[in-house]
């Protein structure tokens, strides 16, 4: 029996021609991850595709045999597991899915924050697969959002975006991150600082009643807004003639209703200790304005309402700042800033100082840490001074010279 003759091609080379066996063409490729395992990538009607990893190379062949044959057959579609690969679809189910680094689904705020930028922002990628998103199409879209909505709008977005991504890289789906880091640092450049002592002190001259003890308590016990608003009278008790605040809950106000959840983080659940002269506004308050009821809110909305927004506490702070003729970029979270600030300046650790502010991180304490350049005379005089006595002085080398 005749054997089948092997398909050959001729080509030239240096004028002498040549056979060669014909080259069998494959459909797609496969590609070796990090993780070890293995995945087909191709190309189907202009598109880019990766399937899912598989654990060893001989399976992620057949798979691509398998894919092979359908296009020959002209029946081969995209399965839908790579059809969830879009972005639109993948982004939507990592918002429901994901998990902080301590295991903990994403806070209401936060979820609905993140829904809100794939909504705006990022829609712009809703119409691509995640393997058609690389760098230079994300430049041209974080460009185009720095103009339309401000850098530091663009660089939230983009934060978000290269957390979806990471996800995608750790699913095997994506090789690498795309989203290049200095963009998700962008920001408008608007300054704002915490006040100066001077400040703090003609603004609280221009506050009363229950406004100017909010003030005392976010400055010197440095509470976020929403822990004001959500401190009741069993929060508060007086220790030696000291005023201690039990920070547990925080309020905000989310999709059209007020939700009453656990501080941002789980070290947010502290206590605080208020310097001694507070005391004495502290406990006026409590005595005329606060009911004895355990549950009674220390601080109430003047027309109302279940508790302070973060609104009306800028408005609070802002007439009192007009009032006391300080022009200055501070916010109400300013406040907090200057309470970091000032332990920071009075020699405070940054393990004391995480802890005081309730941050689950030292690298979150550390952006109340506003460094001067260069080195202070306060800080100069610190360093050790040394008499003649401990000064250490190495023999000079001498050159013995010869006559």
């Amino acid at each position: 029996m005749a054997r089948r003759k092997t398909p050959t091609v001729e080509y030239t080379i240096n004028g002498v021609t040549r056979e060669r066996k014909k080259r069998t063409e494959t459909f797609g490729t496969l590609e070796m991850l990090k993780s070890g395992k293995w995945r087909v990538k191709y190309y189907l009607n202009g598109h880019r595709y990766a399937t899912p990893a598989f654990d060893d190379k001989m399976e992620a062949e057949r798979y691509r045999a398998e894919l092979e044959a359908e296009r020959r057959a002209g029946t081969l579609k995209p399965p839908a597991a790579i059809k969830a690969t879009n972005f639109k679809e993948y982004a939507h189910t990592w918002v429901e899915q994901h998990r902080t680094s301590k295991g903990k689904a994403l806070a209401p705020r936060t979820k609905a924050e993140n829904l809100r930028m794939l909504s705006n922002g990022l829609s712009f990628f809703n119409p691509y697969s995640l393997t058609d998103i690389d760098a230079p199409l994300i430049r041209k879209w974080h460009a185009q959002r720095c103009k339309n909505a401000g850098a530091t709008t663009a660089g939230n977005e983009a934060r978000v975006l290269k957390a979806i991504l990471q996800t995608a890289v750790n699913d095997d789906v994506l090789e690498k991150n795309p989203v290049p880091g200095e963009l998700t640092r962008s920001k408008t450049g608007k300054e704002h600082r915490a006040p100066t002592t001077g400040e703090l002190k003609r603004i609280l001259d221009h506050l009363e009643g229950q406004w100017r003890v909010a003030v005392l308590i976010a400055a010197f016990g440095g509470l976020r807004a929403g822990e004001l608003s959500a401190l009741e009278r069993r929060d508060i008790e007086v220790r030696n003639g000291r005023v201690v605040i039990h920070v547990t809950k925080q309020a905000q106000w989310l999709d059209g209703e007020w939700i009453v959840k656990p501080p941002k983080s789980v070290d947010g659940v502290r206590f605080v200790t208020l310097p001694e002269w507070i005391a004495p506004d502290v406990e006026t308050h409590l005595r005329r304005n606060v009911s004895q009821f355990p549950n009674c809110r220390v601080f109430v909305p003047s027309r109302g309402a279940k508790y302070v927004s973060t609104a009306t506490w800028g408005r609070v702070l802002h007439k009192a700042m007009a009032d006391a003729g300080i022009d200055a970029p501070i916010h109400w979270h300013d406040l907090r800033h200057y309470f970091g600030t000032e332990l920071a300046k009075n020699g405070v650790g940054i393990r004391e100082l995480q802890a005081a502010l309730g941050h689950g991180t030292p690298a979150a304490s550390l952006s109340y840490l506003e460094q001067e350049h260069g080195l202070t005379a306060a800080l100069a005089d610190r360093l050790p001074r040394l008499g003649d006595s401990s000064m250490i002085e190495f023999p000079r080398k001498t050159e013995v010279r010869t006559a």
